[in-house]
């Protein structure tokens, strides 16, 4: 005789199941890392192969395959020509430090300052041989290569994240629906168009940010090599890619163009290292303030539907309390949230979640993704039915 449990016996189960999930995630912070990072690059990998899938009409297990074995190949590539180069290209760096430290002690230091009518000495405030010691002492081979060591070494997640990854490309369609099963069988539906909805933030992220690291990249570089900052091409490259940091990126690159400009002058302009090292702050200033004032709340609004102060916030408090790869994704992770959090509103109160259908597959037809266009449309033709 099948007996239904009661709410009680319902109500301690899903304690213990949520006690249970709860005690996991603590416990195994590390794999649930090392998925993270397989889901992203399977993610961010999944484009190239459906599009060679479609296009050359080969199996997709064949794609991924060779799509995988080509990725792998370029991070072997690129380790094996830039590591070794490492100790020779910081022992470079150290002695141009050591020389531009040395051009600022004589230049910014030898003279003495005079503050309320009182001279300052600075001639012995930094020594050249204390600068040479503070530099050495942060900015060593040695400690490079036992940091790039060190970040290498653990063979047994690097093998979890590949091979995850494979699968995650190879299987997700199966895994989708596997997972999709799970659910009961009137919500199937609803799940099935949570995870479209996410999707689409996730797309729309990916594609607005692609467009925004472009434009910051691009106006970074031309207003430096106009400007004539040293290295302006190199600094417009690392802005673009820094710029998935939002603020924080930005703001590390803003102040080493800072100090650059004020160390080594203009190529163009005939001001002094001071004058022009303000111009390069105000100017890095000025594409920030374009961006976060203007660009992004275009580009992203759309999409994940946050504040940029909110993003601003999250991306501060995910890298200092988790890492670079948390404040990679907490953006399209809080508009992920807002989705299921409008799905929990609207069922609290009794309401229809998906009055907005016709919205969202219009929506997302325009991000250029018509395959969830149609499982959406036929998921609310199904729910109807």
């Amino acid at each position: 005789m099948n007996k239904e449990w009661s709410t009680t016996t319902r109500y301690f189960v899903f304690a213990l199941v949520l006690a249970g999930i709860i005690w996991f995630i603590t416990a195994a912070q590390a794999l649930i890392s090392a998925i993270a990072v397989s889901a992203l690059l399977a993610y961010l990998l999944n484009p190239i192969v459906t599009l060679v899938n479609e296009r050359a009409r080969v199996a997709r297990s064949l794609v991924v395959f060779f799509v995988y074995l080509l990725s792998l190949a370029a991070i072997v590539t690129v380790t094996i020509i830039f590591i070794p180069a490492i100790p020779e290209q910081t022992s470079s760096f150290l002695a141009d430090m050591q020389v531009i430290m040395t051009q600022a002690q004589e230049d910014y230091f030898s003279e003495p300052i005079t503050v309320l009518n009182t001279e300052i000495q600075l001639d012995g405030l930094m020594p050249e041989a204390d600068i040479s010691e503070l530099v050495s002492s942060f900015i060593r081979a040695d400690i490079i290569v036992e940091l790039v060591q060190t970040s290498t070494t653990n063979l047994g997640w690097i093998l979890v994240v590949l091979v995850a990854t494979y699968y995650l490309l190879q299987d997700w369609a199966r895994l989708r629906d596997w997972l999709f099963g799970w659910a009961p069988g009137p919500f199937e539906s609803d799940f099935r168009r949570l995870y479209d909805e996410i999707k689409l933030v996730w797309n729309r992220y990916f594609r607005g940010q692609l467009r925004l690291s472009i434009i910051v990249g691009l106006l970074t570089g031309a207003g430096s090599l106009i400007l004539g900052l040293p290295g302006a091409l190199l600094f417009g490259v690392f802005s673009a890619i820094f710029d998935v940091l939002l603020s924080v990126g930005p703001a590390i690159i803003m102040g080493i163009a800072t100090l650059v400009a004020l160390l080594a002058g203009s190529n163009t302009l005939d001001v002094s290292n001071t004058l022009f090292a303000v111009i390069i702050l105000a100017f890095y200033l000025g594409v920030q303030g374009l961006e976060n004032i203007w660009l992004r709340p275009r580009i992203m609004s759309s999409s994940v539907r946050i504040h940029p102060a909110i993003i601003f916030i999250a991306i501060v408090g995910s890298l200092s309390l988790a890492g670079v790869l948390t404040a990679l994704i907490i953006v399209p992770v809080l508009g992920s949230i807002a989705v299921i959090s409008r799905y929990t509103y609207f069922k609290l109160f009794k309401m229809d979640p998906w009055a907005g259908d016709a919205v969202l597959a219009s929506n997302i037809i325009d991000a250029g993704d018509e395959e969830t266009a149609e499982s959406t449309t036929n998921t609310a033709l199904k729910s109807t039915d």
